[in-house]
């Protein structure tokens, strides 16, 4: 058994091996390459756009004496625990319940992206030890803050689109569903690698 067909020790199933072999053809490492730079430009840039607003949230949650952040494991790239690190629940009030509405709790969540234990588009976070599928062609890409399954709705049919979003991934993909639309129900991967 080679090396190429291991992974932490085990042998990967074939949906894994053919999405891990169309993974490293060189237009789509050029294209998984484009995907990190957006992810960093982007990341950055938002980071910028909202430090004023960082700076409120530091401010009120040091006030509340409760702590800054709050933090979870989830299930990353090859099965590697990533650390989710978010603002710990914003104090009442107008602002505070404001804030929490628009996701502000969610920005320290761009660091992990700039180190790349996320991208902001990709499969979806799962947690360690619920068996909620982290053994499919998801495994084989960073989860995402967006993707598939947020997208095309719902638990039942997200490790299906999650795995097929990893067999059949273009960076095309990716922005349509950073641009908001709604990935096909279930997108033949041999259409998509032809």
């Amino acid at each position: 058994m080679s090396t190429r067909t291991m992974e932490h020790g085990l042998q990967r199933s074939p949906d894994v091996e053919r999405a891990a072999e169309r993974l490293a053809r060189p237009h789509a490492r050029v294209a998984l390459v484009a995907k990190r730079v957006l992810d960093v430009v982007l990341a950055l840039v938002l980071l910028i756009a909202v430090l004023p607003v960082v700076v409120v949230v530091l401010l009120m949650l040091g006030f509340a004496g409760e702590g800054v952040f709050e933090r979870r494991k989830r299930l990353g790239r090859h099965g590697r625990s990533v650390v989710l690190t978010r603002f710990q629940e914003l104090p009442g009030g107008v602002v505070g319940r404001w804030l929490e509405r628009v996701g502000v709790r969610e920005l320290p969540l761009l660091l992990t992206v700039l180190r790349g234990r996320l991208s902001f588009v990709g499969p979806r976070m799962v947690e360690p030890g619920t068996g909620s599928g982290h053994t499919g062609p998801r495994r084989l890409m960073a989860p995402g803050l967006i993707g598939p399954a947020q997208r095309g709705g719902g638990e039942a049919a997200g490790n299906e689109l999650d795995d097929a979003y990893v067999e059949g991934w273009s960076l095309w993909r990716d922005l349509q569903l950073l641009a908001g639309h709604r990935p096909a129900a279930h997108q033949s991967v041999s259409k998509s690698s032809s």
